[in-house]
């Protein structure tokens, strides 16, 4: 194609995103810079929506039969297969993981406590003393295919918690969970917590995700009560009772917008509570992410307003995807690969400008490089 052409087609695009947003209220620098770019040729040059449903289905292979499969959107408005991990909710989240469950799922001992977090019980109040950090995210955070030690949100309060200044990381992962459903939890039950910092789990995969999950849970009249969802779904104009195709139509022509939309709700959310949140991008294990979508992506959350991002989708770069994934053919890391973003996210942690003291290295993160 003749370089001016496409050049031409590339700014004619930019500018009626710009206009778009503009009519949306997002603020314009949202879409400005290469990165934003980079983000709008993602969504309009990359892949179609059968490859995003192919995409997905990778993405969500490991699940199995423990979650419905996403991406059969034609079962979006029949309800929820919750399987033995997960029970249906009757809002925009879709379904969570299971309360106070006790299982064995493809060889992983799955628990959850009483507030459905697979984690240990916690206490609503924090204990005098800690600091308590909540983690906000999907299926890898949740430590999918490992044991629940093994996932790196227990990793990390292993590295963090010591005797004089205790350490508390509250794993409010739950597997599948768009960006927008992630903060919908957090906001119905994390919130509680009392927490000093969140870290929200941001990955290669939340292009799209958000927009796939409205345009299901609409057929069941879900969302228009979320505090996440429900200004998105007025500004494409879906109603009650729009069925999935509707709302997918609906939806395209502000589908550049929604991750930014979601983005900047979560990090005025934090504000608003005084709350520290920092946007952790997690690697996928033989999911290389091209260095301009990363750039597209980090240039996403700090124009949302996250003031402070954590970018480790390269640590596993260069290494043999056998060594450091859950199976051949699932790219949810290994009890390995967790420790690798346990470390580094620790390292990470302790060089940003927060409340939290670093105090020595421990033995867990010696020998580990920046």
């Amino acid at each position: 194609m003749d370089e001016s052409i496409r050049d031409h087609g590339m700014m004619r695009l930019l500018v009626s995103a710009v206009l778009l947003a503009a009519s949306l209220g997002l603020p314009a620098r949202l879409l400005e810079g290469r990165a934003g770019r980079v983000l709008g040729a993602m969504m309009h040059h990359g892949p179609n929506d059968r490859d995003l449903a192919r995409i997905e289905r990778g993405y969500y292979e490991g699940l199995g039969n423990a979650m419905r499969r996403f991406d059969r959107t034609e079962r979006a408005s029949s309800g929820f297969d919750a399987g033995e991990l997960a029970v249906s909710t009757n809002d925009a989240r879709e379904f969570v993981l299971r309360p106070n469950l006790e299982t064995m799922h493809k060889g992983v001992r799955w628990a959850t406590n009483s507030e459905g977090m697979r984690d240990r019980e916690r206490s609503i109040a924090k204990p005098p003393g800690t600091y308590r950090i909540v983690l906000v995210g999907d299926s890898i955070a949740a430590g999918w295919g490992v044991d629940l030690e093994q996932g790196f949100a227990r990793g990390l309060e292993r590295i963090l918690d010591r005797p004089e200044r205790r350490v508390e990381v509250l794993d409010l992962a739950v597997p599948g969970h768009a960006p927008g459903q992630r903060w919908e939890h957090f906001l119905r039950v994390g919130r509680r917590f009392e927490a000093d910092l969140v870290i929200f789990e941001g990955s290669a995969a939340d292009l799209e995700w958000d927009r796939r999950r409205m345009r299901a849970f609409v057929g069941r009249g879900l969302g228009f009560d979320s505090p996440v969802y429900s200004e998105l779904l007025r500004a494409a104009g879906i109603e009650r009772g729009d069925s999935v195709e509707t709302a997918n139509r609906k939806l395209e022509p502000i589908r550049r917008n929604i991750l930014p939309r979601v983005y900047r709700t979560i990090a005025e959310s934090c504000r608003t509570e005084g709350i520290p949140v920092v946007w952790l991008l997690v690697p996928r294990v033989g999911k290389r992410v091209d260095p301009e979508a990363r750039a597209g992506m980090v240039e996403c959350a700090r124009a949302a307003g996250f003031e402070h991002r954590i970018d480790l989708s390269s640590i596993f770069d260069g290494l043999d995807p056998a060594r450091l994934s859950i199976g051949s053919d699932d790219f949810h890391p290994n009890a390995e690969g967790h420790s690798m973003i346990a470390r580094e996210l620790a390292r990470a942690l302790t060089d940003l400008d927060l409340d939290l003291e670093a105090g020595p290295v421990c033995p867990e993160m010696e020998g580990v490089s920046r």
